[in-house]
């Protein structure tokens, strides 16, 4: 299943996933997990280090101080995940995907990302990201 993701909404906009493309219907467990995937991509692009630490609220010290530097260090940042495959076994979600940032209207490439993710009681959250 391929769903693409371009998030260059306005800030304020909500994230909606887009599944008409995809060929079965996601469910609910899969659909949250591409919401809580493309709110990560929108605190990247809108350097909200809020909405990060919801996304990924394990964060360590050091992934922030490294998110700060890049959020202070981009003039604007679109970043576009394309969904190669969501695996999910009761709790527990291995989401790969290719992600593709255009970075101060410069696109470096695209690179894979794998997201751990886990189901507590507010609902899925990214525990890992790794490539």
């Amino acid at each position: 299943m391929l769903v693409v993701l371009a998030l260059s909404a306005p800030a304020d906009a909500a994230y909606v996933p887009d599944l008409q493309s995809a060929s079965v219907a996601a469910s609910p467990d899969e659909t949250a997990i591409r919401k809580v995937i493309g709110d990560y991509a929108k605190a990247i692009e809108n350097k909200d280090l809020d909405l990060f630490k919801t996304v990924k609220p394990n964060l360590t010290l050091e992934e922030e101080k490294r998110a700060r530097t890049a959020f202070a260090s981009i003039q604007s940042q679109v970043v576009k995940i394309t969904f190669l495959s969501v695996e999910l076994k009761e709790h527990q979600a291995v989401v790969k995907v290719t992600r593709r940032d255009t970075i101060n209207g410069s696109i470096p490439g695209a690179f894979p990302q794998t997201f751990t993710m886990s189901k507590g009681r507010t609902g899925w959250v990214i525990d890992e990201i790794g490539r």
